[in-house]
């Protein structure tokens, strides 16, 4: 076998094997040899049929399992003979093959990291504790007050305004139009918010003056929804069924009743339940994202350069659709491509260092994710689909491979549980403008980015 290196760094290696043919010949006769017992040939009593014979009818059938068993062996005798510690399972690509000419792949290799984890002791976390005012309470009261909508239909016929919920049929004959847009029968329209069934329907509906009762055509424009330039004068006919107006929500004995509260307090109760358990898994975030910080300012150690191309390579294909897309975030629009790739490298840095680091840290303290964890995750990812389990749990039996995107979570989170309660911790309690602050101070995007 001769070995030749194509590309090497500190965590990286790239080789060229060539394998002569006459092993890969070797190794195909003992598979047809092997086999011939359990095959009939016409014109020969089983198992009796000439090596020739059989390996002209079977060679190709074997041929692909042979050349995997040979290159995994070799593969396995460069890596012991090269004394390489890997980081994870070789790339393999085989860049040649043809009969009676030697076998030539090309492997790349990503090795295992030096890093030396220090005392979990020495890492100073945060924990929170959401505590909000008497102030805050009554604020949180009173914008569920003022976000409830109350309608009740009009008494005497009038144009529509806007805050009105009106009710519409609409229907178009262009067939290039899909089903679910295409014929609708009383549907509801809030008039004063932001979503829109058809782009510029709610405006229509006002600038029109249509009442209760009108049927008009409208050419909409649905380029920008569906993506089709052609949809860009779709003719809709549009029938105005009922109109309801806003009217004042206030919480009475009956709305109490209906929702199972005995009183206003109760309410208010869940009210304030619901916000905390919203803004502790705002605080889990920001907790997890400090420790992230702490952990990436703390560790140096070389990366496995193939890993970092990759996910460079992943995240630059994201933003050239975006690009292409119209979609790409602010504060990168007035970057030219070399800036933007010297910011998403250093993104992409970050993001292997630590998913090496945290990958070391499993290993070293035994960290893993039972079956009956994975279950429980598994169930818990499901319950977000109501109506959907069955078919995403035989989706995923189906695709196993499509669980390790629950299981990653789960052993990240079972991580950082390990790191944080070894730990040393301080405790704070903060109301809700010292969440917002921290929040943002946490996730500030640009400082990342820099």
């Amino acid at each position: 076998m001769d070995i030749k290196e194509l590309k090497t760094k500190k965590l990286y290696k790239e080789y060229l094997l060539s394998i002569p043919f006459e092993e890969i010949d070797k190794e195909i006769n003992k598979k047809i040899t092997n086999l011939i017992p359990t095959v009939t040939i016409p014109g020969f009593r089983k198992g009796k049929a000439p090596i020739t014979i059989v390996r002209k009818k079977y060679e190709d059938s074997v041929l692909n399992e042979v050349i995997q068993s040979v290159v995994s062996k070799k593969t396995s005798e460069l890596i012991s003979d090269k004394k390489l510690s890997l980081f994870r399972q070789p790339k393999i690509d085989l860049k040649n093959y043809e009969k009676n000419k030697p076998v030539e792949i090309e492997i790349k290799l990503d090795l295992q990291p030096d890093i030396k984890l220090q005392d979990f002791k020495k890492i100073k976390i945060n924990k929170y504790e959401i505590n909000f005012t008497k102030k805050e309470i009554d604020n949180q009261y009173k914008k569920f007050i003022s976000s409830q909508k109350n309608y009740k239909k009009i008494i005497k016929n009038r144009q529509i305004i806007k805050s009105d919920r009106v009710t519409i049929n609409i229907d178009t004959t262009d067939i290039n139009v899909p089903e679910y847009l295409r014929s609708q029968k009383n549907l509801p329209v809030d008039t004063g918010s932001d979503q829109e069934i058809l782009p510029g329907i709610n405006n229509l509906l006002i600038s029109k003056k249509l009442k209760e009762g009108d049927k008009k055509s409208f050419l909409i424009d649905l380029s920008k929804l569906l993506k089709n330039d052609k949809l860009n004068k779709v003719e809709f006919n549009i029938e105005v069924v009922n109109i309801e107006e806003n009217t004042k929500f206030e919480i009475t004995k009956d709305y109490l009743e209906k929702n199972g509260f005995k009183n206003e307090n109760e309410l208010k109760d869940l009210l304030k339940n619901n916000s905390v358990n919203q803004f502790t898994q705002g605080i889990k975030q920001i907790e997890k994202k400090q420790l992230m910080d702490q952990l990436n300012k703390d560790y140096k150690f070389d990366l496995p350069d193939g890993i970092l191309d990759e996910d460079f390579q992943e995240i630059w294909h994201r933003l050239e659709h975006a690009k292409k897309e119209g979609t790409l975030d602010e504060d990168d629009k007035s970057l030219n491509d070399e800036q933007l790739k010297k910011r998403y490298k250093k993104i992409s840095e970050r993001r292997v260092k630590l998913g090496v680091l945290l990958q070391h840290i499993a290993k070293d303290n035994k960290i893993e994710i039972s079956q009956d964890e994975l279950s429980k995750g598994i169930m818990q990812y499901a319950s977000q689909y109501p109506g959907q389990e069955n078919q995403i749990m035989e989706y995923l039996k189906k695709n196993p491979s499509s669980v390790e995107s629950i299981r990653g979570p789960l052993l990240e989170d079972k991580i950082i549980l390990t790191i944080s309660s070894k730990a040393t911790v301080t405790n704070k309690k903060i109301n809700e403008e010292q969440y917002k602050k921290l929040e943002q101070e946490t996730f500030d995007i640009k400082r990342d980015k820099i």
